[in-house]
């Protein structure tokens, strides 16, 4: 009898999602497949076949593949309508949060609408905190720059004070806080980028609606 060849299945809508993700991933971060094979402990061919969409990836590996990439499991399964690669943030149109509770900070969210962050940029009114924030730490690291007014930067056991313009890039580990000096304003950008995904994507972590 003569041989007859499988018709091969065609990937899952799943199963699409993740491959796509995973090429946007590979693309945002200059990855190679040799590079995240080795971060992943999966053969670089694996990935190119997972990718390509010719074989399934099962719930392990993909696992394995978030943690490098430091983003949300979840991320790999969310719509192409939420893997926008640009988000634009009118001026005033953020999304209105409170920052370290809700004594905290009026904040101001630059990027929520974008899905899969390996950043996430605030805003953050730091007159406008209604008890003295104390210092906090948490994973990854942090940049802040003073848009406006005056402000002391508190970091661990270290007190600098700073001005419009002025720019700190620090361990976030390390507790820390920015408070405002005197009455008048003042607003620094905040954005925060972590390899592990502790913080953006789940910034509730440090928000309560205001």
């Amino acid at each position: 009898m003569p041989r007859t060849t499988a018709t091969p299945r065609p990937p899952a809508t799943a199963e699409i999602h993740v491959a796509r993700r995973l090429a946007a991933l590979r693309a945002e971060s200059g990855l190679t497949l040799r590079a995240l094979a080795e971060r992943t402990g999966l053969s670089d061919a694996y990935l190119n076949r997972v990718e390509r969409q010719k074989t399934p990836i099962n719930i392990a590996n993909l696992e394995k593949v978030a943690v490098a990439f430091g983003v949300a499991l979840a991320s790999f399964f969310e719509s192409g309508a939420d893997q926008e690669p640009l988000v634009v943030t009118r001026a005033g149109e953020g999304k209105k949060v409170r920052f370290r509770g809700r004594q905290g900070f009026h904040t101001e969210m630059l990027a929520d609408a974008k899905k899969g962050k390996l950043m996430e940029p605030i805003l953050v009114d730091l007159a406008s905190a209604k008890t003295t924030v104390p210092l906090q730490s948490h994973q990854g690291q942090e940049f802040n720059y003073v848009v406006e007014g005056r402000c002391v930067f508190h970091f661990d056991r270290q007190r600098i004070e700073l001005a419009a313009g002025d720019a700190v890039y620090f361990d976030a580990t390390v507790p820390h806080v920015c408070r405002a000096i005197g009455k008048g304003p003042a607003r620094i950008l905040a954005v925060v980028a972590s390899a592990n995904y502790p913080l953006h994507g789940d910034i509730s972590v440090l928000l309560d609606d205001a």
